[in-house]
């Protein structure tokens, strides 16, 4: 998944396709290079590798708590689409590379938008989620107990503050506290790209042996000096560093920069990529099988850091490339799957942010029915996790808080309409309400709080609508 962007206008200045401003619409809609009069730039390929990319991650997250723990099948399922999280570091790294690849980029300039779009949104899912853990937790008392003294309000700032540092406050908040690493070196890694231009094929063999060698110790134990001082708590903290992804953002970068080259290679060679990489994903998943089978424990085989599975991972991120390509050469403008990738993209960064929560809220009822066939319990779950996270950004969207939740301005007042939003709001709550009330599911709390959200977004649209149109009339009848 690639974050929120918003760029200068530095020559030539990127126009975004979507519904808002060039400089406050995130990297999750790609770019038109303003530069090329009348060519649309936008990387349709990307749209429906996005839509899936992140359809694995909700995937691997439901299967996850749908699941034994022991459950081979199930295992083998999460270890396929487990690339989503190699997947989102090498979208960042291609929309990264393909915005700047023929543009001037200023440091600070770059550095203060980007993290300002990123940062607003990341501070206040890790302060929600921080709030929401301790609620459901313990309700409303454990909330007191964050406050009720001197010594709690200390200890609670301090583990507030170490979630901001670690991106700990929810288990897929991570994301973000990595893409500010990709951020931060991203103007210099750039620079040397530009300069070594011609020796990018040597850069990236030696940042792929860099990081086969990092994933090789990284599933071992290890001991002495790498775990002490402030190397061991980089070590015990690697997996929220930009080290264990780095050969997949520079990938990303890299390509883009070869853009025409690499999507031409593509094109050409989509069948060979195909076979190879089903080849490829399919000794995985024998190997997998046969470790299990001799006894290895499934968190160990399904690890997303154990070194054999990375070549399962490219080879999947190369194939949905392909898939994108082929839609890219297929899609019909205007159509309504057109209309539903690029929603999708649009919509793409506050989906990630909000499924957590989701889930979390449908998991007890998921935990009730583990002794249903898992398929079904899964697919189940899924399409509730998918619909309840759908209904979250779609409020979100029309809300006032949108830019500071899901990284994208809200949808314009002038576009909504506020009678239908008050009635599906009103709908929601009831429905919420029922959930809770009549079957004891958490899950109602949520469907009316956001129905409630919604119904305060509608009103707030609905008076700036009048007022534009009493303002209309008083104009008319002055000049009148």
């Amino acid at each position: 998944m690639d974050i929120p962007t918003r760029e200068t206008k530095s020559s030539p200045a990127p126009t975004i396709i979507g519904d808002t401003k060039a400089d406050d619409t995130p990297a999750v809609v790609t770019t038109v290079d303003s530069s090329k009069v009348g060519r649309d730039k936008h990387l349709y390929q990307l749209d429906l590798v996005r839509l899936i990319t992140f359809g694995a991650v909700i995937l691997d997250h439901v299967v996850m708590g749908a699941s034994n723990p022991a459950n081979a099948v199930a295992g083998g399922v999460e270890l396929t689409v487990r690339y989503s999280r190699y997947g989102f570091f090498f979208l960042t790294g291609f929309v990264l590379g393909y915005q700047y690849r023929n543009r001037d980029l200023k440091p600070i300039e770059f550095w203060r938008r980007r993290f300002k779009l990123i940062g607003i949104p990341y501070v206040t899912w890790t302060i929600f989620y921080w709030i929401y853990s301790r609620y459901r937790g313990g309700g409303s008392d454990s909330l007191r107990d964050t406050v009720n003294s001197a010594d709690h309000i200390v200890l609670s700032l301090k583990s507030l503050a170490y979630d901001l540092v670690t991106g700990n406050a929810w288990y897929h908040l991570y994301f973000l506290f990595v893409s500010m690493q990709i951020y931060l070196v991203f103007p210099l890694v750039l620079m040397v790209l530009k300069k070594t231009w011609g020796y990018h094929r040597y850069l990236l063999a030696i940042s792929f042996a860099a990081h086969m060698t990092l994933l090789y110790f990284m599933v071992r134990p290890q001991s002495g000096f790498i775990l002490e001082g402030p190397q061991g708590v980089v070590w015990t903290h690697l997996i929220i560093t930009i080290l264990p992804y780095q050969f997949f953002v520079l990938a990303g970068i890299v390509a883009a920069l070869h853009f025409e080259k690499a999507h031409a290679f593509t094109v050409r060679w989509r069948k060979v990529i195909f076979s190879i990489g089903l080849i490829v994903l399919a000794a995985t998943l024998v190997y997998f099988a046969h470790k299990v089978d001799v006894g290895e424990e499934m968190f160990r085989a399904t690890n997303v850091f154990m070194p054999h599975n990375a070549f399962a991972y490219v080879a999947t991120i190369a194939m949905l490339y392909g898939l994108g390509s082929m839609w890219k050469e297929r899609r019909r403008p205007g159509s309504r799957a057109d209309t539903f990738l690029r929603t999708a993209a649009d919509r793409s960064f506050g989906i990630y942010l909000a499924h957590a929560l989701a889930l979390n809220e449908l998991q007890p009822t998921i935990d009730d029915h583990r002794a249903d066939p898992t398929w079904l319990v899964a697919l189940i779950g899924y399409l509730a996790t998918v619909a309840l996270t759908v209904f979250i950004v779609e409020v979100l969207r029309r809300s006032p808080i949108s830019l500071m939740t899901t990284g994208r301005n809200m949808v314009s007042w002038r576009d909504q309409t506020p009678v239908r939003s008050i009635v599906v709001g009103v709908v929601a709550i009831a429905v919420g309400v029922i959930v809770r009330g009549g079957f004891g599911l958490l899950v109602g709390d949520i469907i009316s709080f956001t129905g409630a959200l919604l119904i305060a977004s509608a009103a707030l649209v609905f008076w700036r609508q009048r007022s534009a149109v009493e303002s209309a009339e008083s104009t008319e009848s002055v000049r009148v």
